[in-house]
């Protein structure tokens, strides 16, 4: 399966890097993303200034097998992506209303973008190793994956899996070099950088311990992860105001795997479960539509 970073995230991502045609072709597509999915090459490149060819080398570097392609899956995003077109307005979103379509653009889209490349064979070959496991450790550090990495513990317990979370850089470390052949790091990191996640997958690692990341893929997280569940990054920069859209796609990763785990791990766990709601009854009388904790 091909991962890679949107189409609208890698051109404003690499214009910076790219040869004055190129430059200009990505700025005239961004600067109209709507018509620049229906516009044919020969107009795109009027506008831009540069000559045809150009124009489907540019496709081409974006991944795209030519031009008609790219506008395919250009207006594919564009479908899922109007949070792009919203965040160029020169103000905030400032009333609940726009507000609330702010938010909920940013949350279709990053779920959809993150269903759109998860990848199923990574999610089953990180249960197996979470469902093997002797300990869990979920790490994050920052305000979305060091929550995340909580909401891992609280899935997991509930599932039978001895799981604890940290987000504090010195127990991460101490973590991992307790870490055994039987135990596994769970660790989510949008851009797979953190120094303490690092050194961390490193000593768990050396001790034979797994390491199951939930990062971009091309980082020193990733590299260092014996099971690598892809987690493609947004360009945030222009959301500064807003929650960021990658924790979505984190949580989206999480339930994902949770919900297999406990599948597999239903004859285990349901007697288990069944006791836990059974305290919660007895804590606060009976509420039909209450999860267990969830």
């Amino acid at each position: 399966m091909r991962h890679v970073t949107s189409l609208i995230d890698r051109m404003r991502l690499e214009a910076p890097e790219m040869n004055r045609a190129e430059r200009s072709v990505a700025e005239t597509i961004l600067s109209d993303i709507d018509g620049a999915a229906r516009i044919s090459t020969r107009d795109l490149a009027t506008q831009a200034q540069v000559s045809e060819p150009t124009v489907v080398r540019f496709a081409r570097r974006m991944g795209c097998d030519g031009f008609t392609d790219f506008k395919i899956r250009l207006a594919q995003e564009y479908a899922i992506g109007r949070m792009y077109l919203a965040a160029e307005r020169q103000q905030p979103a400032d009333t609940g209303n726009e507000v609330a379509e702010h938010v909920y653009n940013a949350t279709v889209q990053a779920l959809a973008m993150a269903f759109n490349d998860h990848d199923p064979q990574a999610i089953e070959a990180a249960v197996d190793v979470l469902d093997k496991a002797r300990r869990v450790f979920c790490f994050g550090v920052g305000g979305s994956s060091a929550n995340v990495a909580a909401e891992a513990e609280n899935r997991l317990f509930r599932l039978d899996v001895a799981a604890s979370s940290t987000a504090d850089p010195y127990q991460q470390r101490v973590m991992a070099a307790t870490c055994g052949p039987e135990d596994v790091l769970l660790i989510f990191s949008v851009t797979g950088k953190p120094r303490s996640l690092l050194d961390s997958a490193e000593i768990a690692r050396s001790q034979g311990a797994g390491v199951v990341a939930v990062t971009h893929p091309p980082s020193p997280l990733a590299e260092l992860a014996s099971v690598l569940v892809p987690l493609q990054a947004f360009d945030e920069e222009k959301f500064f105001y807003m929650p960021n859209r990658g924790r979505y796609g984190q949580l989206f990763l999480l339930d994902c795997m949770a919900t297999l785990l406990g599948a597999r791990r239903m004859k285990i766990v349901s007697k288990k479960l069944w006791r836990a709601r059974a305290t919660l009854i007895a804590l606060h009388g009976s509420t039909e539509g209450q999860p267990i904790g969830d």
